[in-house]
């Protein structure tokens, strides 16, 4: 819980709306799929969602590199 909590969300904006809404239902079809089969491959989902968010907090090759672990 205390480490959720220092996670800067960005606020909801004009700007990035549309992001947040691609993230939802890019969620909202993961969450379908995995009700009709729980054992599903929805890693490419996951995968396009890591980059939405990726772009909702403006990250950068390196942070995205340290994010994914790959440093």
């Amino acid at each position: 819980k205390q480490y959720v909590e220092l996670i800067h969300v960005p606020p909801i904006t004009k700007t990035n709306k549309g992001l947040v809404t691609e993230i939802e239902n890019k969620v909202d079809e993961i969450l379908s799929t995995k009700v009709i089969d729980p054992e599903a491959d929805t890693t490419d989902l996951e995968n396009q969602i890591d980059k939405l968010v990726y772009t909702l907090y403006d990250l950068t090759p390196e942070e995205i590199a340290i994010v994914e672990g790959n440093v």
